[in-house]
């Protein structure tokens, strides 16, 4: 356990001089904007250290490593665990494996749980029963220490057998690729209140003007949680966010006859409120949405009824995750580029490993180039030059 500067100095220590250590944190993210970051477990080798922050151990010095590109953090499925140090320290992670991920690239899904990961890979099963545990309480039970040091204590040889499979695979790229496209970013590190606008819900029937509107009313909701520390929706519902921004409020009296809005803005918040309306104002309205013309949504509709099962039999052939390769949305935009014609570098389909795997097929496919025919064995489907 530790509890103070000097163990947290040890720890960062340690790690520093071997150049890599496992990582994992227990939070509570329930009423805070922030993730309430409660214990951080760190493994060096054999040594484990569950390091307390609400005992007094100073996290800082932990965001600085997982920002120290010479230390590698080896972690499994750390997208909350990294929002946590960004919005509490500012914190930008560098050199993280992740292990989720990687399972997705040797014919793992992408979204197992260490768990499962653990008893498919190293045949190892874990005694937990601490899942739903309240970790701010203290002190902490034997059972929650053991847990928290599991989630540990098997990520070095779990890391070095999928890098094994990877390599055998000749994929180790394309997961480091992938990692650091998802973690390894400013947006792995959250909390931008210039992008919170593109999270609102049903924004897409407001005028452009109103559009410009919102990017500064989202951005305001998203500094008062911040200082109030309180999950978004807490300062403000969505729907509430999109008619301010389409109603463009001028006055307090304004802002009160917004359905939503009740009486809980204060003086500061009310004036903040209509700064943000007046800036958004003289914003120029972000690009327009998209529109795909008919006929190319149709042929688009079309070539898709194919270019499912192409993703689904390239999946399977190449023993890969689906969910790491393309989702619908990325199909279906990815498609109606190539039928218009337009530069596929800038998707991801058309950039990389998913250009390899998949997006060349793709471009065949609406060529007029490759078939799909019936297979007898799994997946009963294969691909064809014509």
């Amino acid at each position: 356990m530790v509890t103070d500067a000097a163990g947290v100095d040890e720890v960062t220590a340690a790690a520093r001089n071997a150049g890599t250590c496992t990582l994992d944190t227990e939070f509570l993210w329930e009423k805070t904007y922030a993730p309430q970051l409660c214990l951080v477990q760190v493994g060096v080798g054999d040594e484990i250290w569950l390091v307390d922050p609400l005992a007094g151990a100073p996290l800082e010095p932990l965001g600085e490593l997982i920002a120290d590109p010479t230390v590698e953090k080896l972690m499994h499925a750390p997208s909350a665990d990294l929002i946590a140090f960004g919005l509490h320290f500012g914190t930008l992670p560098a050199n993280v494996f992740d292990t989720q991920i990687a399972a997705g690239f040797v014919g793992l899904t992408a979204s197992a749980s260490l768990d499962r990961l653990l008893e498919a890979v190293l045949k190892v099963r874990l005694d937990h029963n601490e899942t739903f545990s309240d970790w701010s309480r203290r002190p902490l039970k034997e059972t929650q220490m053991l847990y928290g040091a599991d989630d540990v204590r098997y990520l070095a040889p779990l890391v070095a057998a999928l890098r094994t499979s990877l390599a055998e695979r000749g994929r180790s790229e394309w997961a480091a690729a992938e990692i650091t496209r998802r973690f390894c970013s400013a947006d792995s590190a959250g909390g931008d209140p210039e992008r919170a606008w593109r999270k609102v819900q049903r924004r897409g029937r407001l005028s452009p003007q109103a559009q410009a509107v919102l990017i500064d009313v989202a951005a305001w909701r998203e500094t008062s949680a911040r200082r109030r520390d309180q999950p978004a929706g807490w300062v403000m519902k969505d729907p509430t966010v999109v008619e301010v921004a389409r109603a463009m409020p001028r006055s307090a009296n304004d802002l009160q006859q917004i359905r939503g809005m009740g009486k809980s803005l204060g003086e500061r918040d009310t004036a903040e409120l209509l700064a943000a309306v007046a800036n958004g104002l003289t914003r120029t309205p972000p690009p327009a949405e998209r529109s795909v013309p008919q006929r190319i949504a149709k042929q688009v509709e079309a070539v898709a009824t194919l270019a499912v099962p192409m993703a689904r039999i390239r999946c399977i052939d190449a023993d890969l995750a689906p969910e790491l390769v393309a989702n619908r949305a990325d199909l279906d935009r990815f498609l109606e580029a190539v039928v218009a014609d337009e530069d596929l570098s800038t998707l991801p389909l058309g950039q990389g490993w998913r250009k390899e795997l998949l997006g060349d097929d793709l471009i065949r496919l609406v060529a007029g180039k490759v078939s799909l025919s019936l297979n007898q064995s799994a997946p009963f489907l294969r691909i064809e030059d014509r």
